[in-house]
């Protein structure tokens, strides 16, 4: 017995990782009851948390959105038949950008237009389009004492 400590039952040495495990402590894979707790709790959560997001994007529990909408909107300018461009003939509906090329080809080639029913010369303008776009389409008469009063309809 002269080492000190030699054979006494209760020895205060920590257990090294291949030695065996005390009965009283509860270790499962290297976990405590503590680790495997905080484990169970944390995979409680994230299930929780999962379940909650899928039920989100699945819209559970959501009510319908009321839009409520201005009245529509008709067009608030004016064209000048004479001295619109092509990109503001292509702003009407029913005019696509080679009717509205055409248009301004036709004004170029062939003079101004005399009045808004001569629009209806160029092709791919018929008597249904025209009435439709009529509306929105202003002709003004060239040289008129020079003030470019706007002519009839």
């Amino acid at each position: 017995m002269n080492q000190a400590g030699a054979g006494a039952p209760n020895s205060t040495k920590p257990a090294g990782p291949g030695a065996p495990q005390a009965q009283g402590d509860d270790v499962v894979l290297q976990w405590t009851a503590r680790d495997r707790w905080f484990f169970a709790v944390l995979s409680l959560v994230i299930l929780v948390l999962t379940a909650i997001q899928f039920a989100r994007l699945a819209g559970w529990g959501l009510k319908p959105l009321q839009v409520i909408r201005p009245e529509s909107r008709k067009y608030e300018f004016q064209l000048e038949v004479n001295t619109g461009s092509w990109v503001e003939w292509m702003q009407l509906e029913g005019i696509g950008e080679a009717t509205a090329r055409k248009i301004v080809a036709d004004r170029e080639k062939n003079g101004p237009f005399r009045s808004v029913d001569d629009v209806a010369r160029v092709s791919g303008i018929g008597p249904a389009t025209l009435e439709k776009i009529r509306p929105w389409l202003t002709w003004e008469e060239a040289g008129r004492d020079g003030t470019g009063q706007a002519g009839p309809r």
